[in-house]
């Protein structure tokens, strides 16, 4: 077992090329399009990195993978499943999971606009518990959702269903233990819980590098890469990155 670190060898590991346009969602006429835009704003204010940018890299990685069955840990409006089955070097299947009908319904119909039926499905399950049999995935795909599950939970679950060699492919920030980041966690909090009305992104959990590795191994994974999207402008500050474990 090892955990690579931030560096050159890592960078060589996620070959990312230039994200694409982001779908147009004024041709998708419902009030769901009006919330992801809010999903959007929420996630660059909290990471400082543009949403559709980071779906992107996630799916280059995937395309450069070669693999075909993955699991999309969460659908919300489905925008990574779909743009993911519309690059033209994808040639697997994507099972896409919410517990959220509106959204999944969303999805489906974003999907027959796209004409991308074929390539991804959408389906209800309950948050952090997959309907998916024992190693029948390649790779497990999560953006920005870790920090709402019991992480030792979370990271069983994805041990499971992925197969031999698959990827646990996610991104979240990584905070790091030290008294001025948690201050500059405790001002968030509050801005989530009292000026933007969200308590249930108020509560999320975040860890610190170690804490997150040492998690990741005892769940079973066997390697880890992480490689941060950002660059912090201190050692005191958090950084949403890009981590990939390998069972």
């Amino acid at each position: 077992m090892k955990a690579e670190r931030a560096g050159s060898n890592i960078q060589k590991k996620f070959d990312f090329s230039p994200p694409r346009p982001r779908p147009f969602l004024a041709s998708l006429p419902a009030g769901i399009d009006t919330y992801e835009e809010g999903v959007a704003r929420l996630f660059q204010w909290r990471t400082g990195v543009d949403y559709y940018a980071t779906i992107d890299q996630v799916a280059d990685f995937i395309v450069n993978t070669r693999r075909g069955k993955i699991i999309d840990l969460l659908s919300d409006t489905g925008t990574f499943a779909l743009r993911l089955a519309g690059r033209k070097a994808f040639y697997g299947k994507i099972h896409s999971f919410d517990s959220n009908i509106t959204l999944l319904e969303r999805a489906r119909q974003r999907a027959l606009m796209l004409h991308l039926g074929q390539s991804v499905e959408f389906r209800q399950a309950e948050e952090a518990v997959w309907p998916v049999p024992d190693g029948s995935a390649e790779i497990a795909v999560s953006i920005f959702d870790l920090h709402r599950h019991h992480a030792a939970s979370f990271f069983k679950e994805t041990f499971r269903i992925l197969g031999p060699e698959g990827y646990l492919l996610f991104c979240e920030m990584i905070e790091p233990d030290c008294f001025r980041n948690l201050v500059s966690w405790t001002w968030k909090k509050f801005h989530l819980r009292f000026i933007q009305r969200n308590p249930a992104e108020a509560q999320g959990v975040y860890y610190d590098r170690e804490e997150l590795i040492r998690m990741i191994f005892e769940a079973g994974f066997r390697q880890i890469v992480i490689q941060g999207l950002r660059a912090a402008r201190s050692p005191h500050q958090g950084v949403l990155s890009l981590v990939a474990a390998t069972k």
